[in-house]
């Protein structure tokens, strides 16, 4: 006879018999774990700017930045949802100009709070994200709690993005390089989306790149699609390196690097530019033509693996201290971009 396995209970303890007190333990914890929340979120990354931050009447529990610098606002609460702090994110709303997500974290989330989130999601203008989402602690037998955050009301982000796309490219102002573009990143999105990637376009551009964060302010993960030169590509960006401190510190790994790669790599200083940048070009192929949309997503996708995890810990790991010269007098006449890129 088959020994039959020994499994463990999962029990739901206390919210306040892990967290005691939520703007004194919860809050800080939170801020401390923002990967759990970027994770329920399916954001890539949050960087924290502070917490209990005054805004008016009321004080913001968590503020956070996405990849791209739009505001997360987090509004926790211990026990159920109550119309008080329901007031408050739509306070919150009310202050703010472009893009921002808010997120109300409770134990319990009311159904009529529920629908209310929905309704805002459903409602307002495409730059305003809500969610809703439930904490709860779990334990198997003795184990340590393990902290749970299930998002029960969020926005259908796909449709949305693909509606302000469409709208834009339906515009009469719009060239039509850029509604190719807005075309491009569109599939491409909905291709990443189903492909269970970790990379993720929360709102389809009319822009020849798109940026998805490699871990560390000022490096970048760039796809771009140049249709003039009938090429593609994906690059390792450094935006702010005009003594090419980063670039030269990664230049010294370039056998090493390309090896790991799997290919060689083009590798630009971009003289007498802030910006320098690694890249892998796929050449004479058409980004327009839609029929080339599988086989450009998938080069695409696996060539942002392999940067990935090729340069994410050597990016975390490069020292820009430096001692010979002062930055701001490197840059006092350098432009901020090479030239025909607008980053």
């Amino acid at each position: 006879m088959k020994m039959l396995p020994a499994l463990g209970r999962i029990t739901t303890v206390r919210t306040t018999d892990v967290w005691q007190n939520e703007p004194y333990v919860f809050t800080p914890w939170l801020a401390q774990n923002l990967d759990l929340l970027a994770e329920a979120l399916d954001i890539d990354e949050l960087e924290l700017k502070g917490t209990e931050m005054s805004a008016g009447d009321f004080r913001i529990d968590i503020l956070a930045e996405d990849s791209q610098g739009n505001p997360v606002i987090v509004e926790n609460q211990f026990g159920a949802t109550d119309h008080k702090h329901l007031g408050q994110l739509i306070s919150y709303v009310a202050s703010l100009s472009g893009r921002a997500t808010m997120v109300w974290i409770a134990e319990r989330i009311k159904e009529d709070h529920r629908a209310a989130i929905d309704w805002l999601n459903a409602s307002t203008v495409e730059d305003f994200d809500f969610f809703a989402i439930e904490v709860a602690a779990l334990r198997i037998a003795d184990s340590v709690p393990a902290p749970v955050l299930r998002v029960v009301a969020k926005p259908n982000n796909w449709a949305r993005r693909v509606g302000a796309a469409a709208r834009e490219a339906a515009s009469d102002g719009l060239a039509e390089r850029h509604k190719a573009r807005i075309a491009y990143w569109t599939s491409f999105a909905k291709f990443l989306d189903a492909s269970d990637s970790k990379f993720r376009i929360r709102t389809p551009g009319k822009d020849h790149w798109h940026e998805f964060p490699i871990g560390r302010a000022g490096f970048a993960i760039s796809c771009t699609i140049t249709m003039s030169k009938q090429r593609v590509g994906v690059e390792l960006y450094i935006h702010s390196d005009p003594l090419k401190i980063a670039f030269k510190q990664l230049l010294a790994q370039r056998e090493s690097i390309e090896a790991e790669f799997g290919e060689r790599l083009d590798w630009q200083d971009l003289n007498g530019k802030k910006g320098c940048r690694i890249a892998s070009f796929l050449e004479d192929v058409d980004a327009a033509d839609k029929h080339t949309f599988p086989r450009l997503h998938t080069w695409m996708l696996d060539r942002m693996t392999r940067f990935r995890d090729v340069f994410a810990n050597r990016v975390r790991m490069i020292d820009l201290e430096i001692e010979e010269a002062s930055e701001d007098e490197a840059v006092f006449s350098m432009e901020t971009t090479p030239t025909g890129d607008t980053r």
